[in-house]
């Protein structure tokens, strides 16, 4: 296995700027062979993406209009920054809400090192404050609001790919303009998704469920606390095969509902197998843990070999820490 070392920043930016824009210039190319992976006759025309958000997200108009404008995008660049029917890829992700007596969203992302921006921003690009793991230049893996809305996003196993949204504009979306669970829901049903995904959200009012997303089927919410990288009860998908989501969702439930099980055990768990993976070769291994507690408006970051960060939005400070693997 090949040794794999990932910088992670935490970035304080209310609305984008030099910071974000400097952050493009980095990645740009990666960004655009991503774009052009299937071809550009694959992707949408500037016309359907601006027509896609005015129709879903047209709170967003204006801001996209800004980032195109702040880094002089061409029509490829403007196009790929509406993430209207985006090149489709695959993640892995772990995710649960313990609930018993202090609430938290407990979740792994897994993923390639190499592919991960690795960026914490503390933005308020409208009315309200977010903290989030960033994805896509402007999307979201997952995060928390000021009000406590928090979620986080896990593949759904499936490769059927439909007209939609890449998942993390959609919960960008979400956590600039709800503030419970039940408004986010509305959202997430409403607005179409280019893949499947499965949603984990829980808010300030400790009101928990997970959404079943597919650019192919209804979605499908439930109070489930927890969701791994397959959807409905059984699914011999070769991707869930491939991931161990039937072992991962196990023993998450089996943690669950122990009860001598404590939070901060039950937290660790997320740091040993089958919940942490370690194929990084593949594109399969964990990246980091994501601890948000919807009361206290903080949050954790935990990495391997005991690395820890920890923001809240009374507190959020401005760091970079590099990662081994």
């Amino acid at each position: 296995m090949s040794k794999h070392i990932k910088k992670f920043s935490a970035i304080e930016e209310e609305y984008p700027g030099e910071k974000w824009l400097d952050f493009y210039r980095h990645v740009d190319e990666s960004y655009q062979n991503w774009f052009l992976k299937e071809g550009d006759f694959r992707r949408p025309s500037f016309a359907e993406c601006q027509q896609a958000l005015k129709t879903y997200m047209p709170e967003f108009v204006p801001l996209w209009e800004h980032l195109q404008k702040l880094c002089e995008a061409n029509d490829k660049q403007a196009r790929l920054l509406s993430l209207y029917c985006p090149t489709p890829y695959l993640t892995g992700c772990s995710q649960a809400v313990w609930s018993r007596y202090s609430p938290v969203l407990v979740r792994n992302y897994d993923y390639s090192p190499s592919l991960s921006e690795g960026r914490i921003l503390k933005s308020k690009w409208f009315d309200t404050e977010v903290i989030a793991s960033t994805d896509c230049l402007w999307g979201v893996l997952d995060g928390m609001n000021e009000h406590g809305l928090s979620l986080s996003l896990s593949f759904g196993g499936s490769d059927i790919v439909g007209d939609g949204f890449g998942i993390p504009l959609i919960l960008r979306y979400v956590l600039e303009f709800c503030k419970t669970t039940r408004e986010a829901l509305e959202h997430l049903t409403r607005i179409p998704t280019n893949m499947a995904y499965n949603i984990t959200l829980i808010d300030a009012y400790f009101d928990v469920a997970t959404v079943e997303l597919s650019p192919v089927d209804s979605p499908k919410v439930s109070h489930a606390p927890f969701a791994v990288n397959h959807q409905g009860d059984f699914d011999l998908g070769n991707y869930a095969m491939f991931s161990r989501s039937f072992e991962r969702k196990q023993t998450i439930i089996d943690r669950l509902y122990d009860p001598l099980m404590s939070i901060e055990s039950f937290i660790d768990g997320f740091e040993y197998a089958p919940l942490f993976a370690t194929d990084y070769d593949n594109n399969f291994g964990t990246l980091y843990t994501a601890v948000y507690n919807p009361q206290l408006r903080a949050m954790e970051y935990r990495w391997p070999y005991h690395v820890r960060m920890y923001q809240s939005f009374e507190v959020f400070n401005e760091q970079e820490l590099w990662v081994n693997y």
